[in-house]
């Protein structure tokens, strides 16, 4: 009998100093993250890393600001953050737990503005938010911030583009949309590239909305004797399929120049094959418009504000503009050979901050 109670008395004890071993072993050794800087709605993975005995293993994960992308991902060991509509730093917390055991990392997450892409992504052309049409593309350098590019050429005689939907935060003025952009090895003579904001129609289709801020310029042409950019706006009507685009003379409803002449020449505009320059526009608080090229103030506008100014004594219950896409095109394949165009860098600010 005593034999009995003493061969059952260790194998409880076994049982428990195995149980008190598989607990100490939980450990939670790092938390991971795709990468350090993040915008508003952008969806980070990140994951933890757990010594000791796996089987069993559960997760719980929290945050101080954004969410998790659906409930399934919560008991595992990677999960997908959505970041907030709001600069700023906010942790992430994984805990590990596994019988009476458990442990905890953290990792701090920094959101620093509305929208940046500097193309180091692999998945920047396959689910990270960009289309494109008419082209092929290759990411160069995608490792490193300082030379990552993403380098679009048009495949097709229809025109080529590059776009980037703004579905992720309402994006109103102010903001700052700064594009850093060139062409290699061939740009096809006599066209031109674009940069556009487009904007969302509002609920009442009878008036008129500003539907594109177009930033045209050809960038090998020759200044001296050919225009090489033109800058202007377009109000639409959507009852009645009308547009137009910024002229000299308009009055309202129609939409004033940005800039007089709409179109012209300027050395700003020329650029040789690899060479990049930042273009930047802007509409600040007060509905002012800006352009930079480089760092450079290229002009200011009142033209857009008295639009609008008009437009919401004209009109009741008139919508402020929403933006709804960022786009590129730019010229369509010649014969056999496109036009390959750079992208380094695509930042956008909702608070009217010019980015240089």
């Amino acid at each position: 009998m005593n034999k009995s109670i003493n061969c059952w008395f260790v194998m409880i004890c076994l049982a428990l100093l195995i149980s008190c071993k598989k607990d100490a072993d939980i450990q939670i050794e790092s938390l991971s993250k795709s990468g350090e800087e993040f915008y508003f709605g952008e969806k980070v993975p990140v994951w933890a890393a757990t010594s000791g005995d796996k089987d069993g293993i559960g997760y719980e994960w929290s945050a101080t600001g954004g969410s998790f992308d659906g409930f399934r991902t919560q008991n595992l060991f990677e999960n997908l953050w959505i970041a907030p509509s709001q600069p700023g730093e906010y942790t992430i917390t994984a805990k590990a737990k596994n019988g009476g055991s458990n442990s905890s990392r953290s990792t701090s997450m920094k959101v620093t503005r509305y929208y940046f892409d500097e193309f180091q992504s692999a998945y920047t052309f396959n689910g990270n938010g960009w289309s494109t049409s008419n082209t092929s593309n290759v990411l160069k350098n995608n490792t490193d911030a300082a030379l990552s590019t993403a380098e679009i050429t048009a495949s097709s005689t229809s025109t080529p583009n590059i776009r980037r939907s703004l579905n992720l935060s309402e994006l109103k003025i102010p903001f700052s949309i700064r594009t850093k952009i060139g062409w290699n090895t061939f740009y096809r003579a006599g066209q031109n590239t674009f940069i556009s904001l487009y904007f969302a129609q509002p609920a009442n289709v009878t008036i008129p909305y500003i539907r594109e801020i177009r930033w045209e310029f050809l960038p090998t042409a020759n200044p001296a004797t050919t225009n090489n950019y033109q800058i202007r706006f377009e109000t639409f009507v959507p009852a009645t399929n009308t547009s137009q685009w910024s002229t000299p003379g308009n009055t309202f409803p129609l939409p004033g120049t940005l800039i007089e002449p709409v179109a012209g020449r300027s050395a700003l505009f020329s650029m040789a094959a690899n060479q990049l320059k930042n273009f930047t526009f802007s509409v600040d608080k007060d509905n002012i418009f800006s352009a930079h090229v480089d760092g450079s103030l290229w002009f200011t506008s009142n033209s857009i504000k008295d639009w609008l100014a008009k437009a919401k004594l004209q009109y009741p219950g008139f919508a402020d503009p929403v933006a709804k896409e960022f786009r590129v095109t730019f010229p369509a394949r010649s014969g056999t050979t496109g036009t390959t165009i750079v992208l380094k860098s695509v930042y956008i600010n909702n608070d009217g901050t010019i980015l240089q």
